[in-house]
C-alpha cells in the first residue's frame, strides 16, 4: 500500500497551489480529502490553531540528553525556530493526518508531504519512506531516520485527520455562510415582469440587461410604465436566523478535535472556565502532546515529556493536593506555603 496517492508518482506541489490544493490520500478502502483550504473555514482554523500553538509553546523536556532538547525547542535546523517547527509539524499533522521531519547529525529537517511518500509491504507490514525534494532525485529513507507524527491511525502506518469526519459539517457551514454572503452581497432581487408581450429568451435577456443599467445602485429610483410590474422576492428570515444562529458544525469541529466547545465560542451551561480547562488539559491537548512525545521516544530512543506545567491551571487542585501533602508529613507548612507563592493556611 502506497499512501497519498497509492502507487502512482507524486508532483511536488508549488507554493501557490499549496493553499488551495486538497492532499490526497488513499488506502486499500477509502480515500480523504483533506488539506490547508480547510483553513478558511474559521472553526477549522481556530481549532488547529489553539492545538498547534499548545503543542508549539510548551517545551518538550529530554532528561538525559541536554543537546536533544535544544534542537526540539530552540534550533531544530538553520531555517525554522523551534517554535516554529513544532507548530508546523502539530499543523500539517492535524490537517492531513500526518507530519514528518527527517533526522539529521544536527538537528531535525521539516518534510511537507507533498515531498514523503510511505509505503507499507503486503507481507512484513514493513515501512519504506522515500523522500523527494522538489526538482531532485528521489531517495529512501530508513524509517529510524524519520519522525512520522499522526494522531489517528487505522493500520499504525498513515494517519488521518480529523477532517475526514467533518466534510459533511463543513460543506453544510461553507453553503450556509455562501447564502449569507449572497443575500447581502445582492439584498434585491426582483420579478420584472412584461404584459402582454409573448418574449424570446434574447429579448427577456437584452431587457433584463437594460432594466439593471437603469436603475443600478441601492437609491435609485424605479422607473416603469404601463406594460411592465415588479414584484420583489424575499428570502426567509427565519432561514437567515437559523444560519446564523446554528451552532451544530462548530460543535461538530469541536467534538471531532477533541475540544470543549466553548473554546470554538459555543456556550455550555453547565461548564465553569476552571471545568473547561480541565477537560481540555486531561482530554485533549494530553492525547496531542502524547502523539509527539511517543514517536520522539520511539525514534531518538530517549525518554521524551512534555513541560506542562503551564497547562495546569486547577489552582484548587493544586492547592488541596499540598495539604494533603502536608498531613502526611511531606511538606512542613513553610514549604507548602513557598509552593503555594505565600499563600496562608492553617
Amino acid at each position: 500500500m502506497s499512501f497519498f496517492f497509492d502507487t502512482q508518482e507524486i508532483e511536488p506541489d508549488k507554493d501557490t497551489a499549496f493553499l488551495d490544493a486538497v492532499v490526497s490520500m488513499s488506502s486499500n478502502d477509502s480515500s480523504v480529502f483533506v488539506g490547508a483550504g480547510a483553513l478558511r473555514n474559521s472553526d477549522v482554523f481556530a481549532a488547529i490553531n489553539i492545538i498547534a500553538n499548545d503543542l508549539a509553546s510548551n517545551r518538550i523536556l529530554v532528561p538525559k540528553s541536554s543537546v536533544l532538547e535544544t534542537r526540539l525547542n530552540d534550533k531544530p535546523n538553520a531555517d525554522m525556530s523551534g517554535r516554529s517547527f513544532k507548530f508546523t509539524l502539530a499543523a500539517q499533522m492535524l490537517l492531513s493526518g500526518n507530519s514528518f521531519a527527517l533526522i539529521t547529525d544536527n538537528g531535525f529537517q521539516f518534510i511537507p508531504n507533498s515531498q514523503m511518500t510511505v509505503q507499507q509491504d503486503d507481507v512484513t507490514g514493513q515501512l519504506t519512506y522515500v523522500y523527494t525534494p522538489n526538482n531532485r532525485t528521489s531517495r529512501q529513507i530508513a524509517p529510524n531516520n524519520i519522525l512520522h507524527f499522526k494522531c489517528f491511525t487505522q493500520d499504525g502506518a498513515t494517519g488521518v485527520s480529523p477532517l475526514y469526519a467533518l466534510q459533511d459539517e463543513v460543506a453544510l457551514q461553507k453553503k450556509g455562510n455562501n447564502l449569507l454572503k449572497g443575500f447581502f452581497n445582492t439584498p434585491q432581487h426582483s420579478i420584472l415582469q412584461v404584459h402582454k408581450t409573448d418574449l424570446s429568451s434574447d429579448a427577456k435577456q437584452n431587457i433584463r440587461q437594460k432594466f439593471e443599467a437603469s436603475n443600478k445602485g441601492a437609491l435609485s429610483t424605479v422607473i416603469l410604465d404601463d406594460s411592465m410590474s415588479l414584484q420583489n422576492l424575499t428570502v426567509d428570515e427565519g432561514l437567515l436566523k437559523a444560519i446564523q444562529t446554528n451552532e451544530f458544525s462548530t460543535q461538530k469541529i469541536a467534538s471531532c478535535f477533541g475540544l470543549p466547545q466553548s473554546m470554538l465560542n459555543v456556550e455550555e451551561v453547565h461548564s465553569s472556565a476552571a471545568q473547561v480547562a480541565a477537560q481540555y488539559y486531561e482530554s485533549s491537548i494530553y492525547k496531542y502532546m502524547d502523539c509527539f512525545t511517543s514517536e520522539l521516544a520511539f525514534k531518538l530512543g530517549k525518554q521524551v515529556i512534555y513541560d506542562d506545567s503551564r497547562l495546569r491551571v486547577n489552582k484548587q487542585q493544586d492547592i488541596d493536593n499540598i495539604i494533603e501533602l502536608v498531613k502526611n508529613g511531606i511538606y512542613t507548612p513553610q514549604e507548602a506555603k513557598q509552593k503555594l507563592g505565600g499563600t496562608q493556611f492553617d
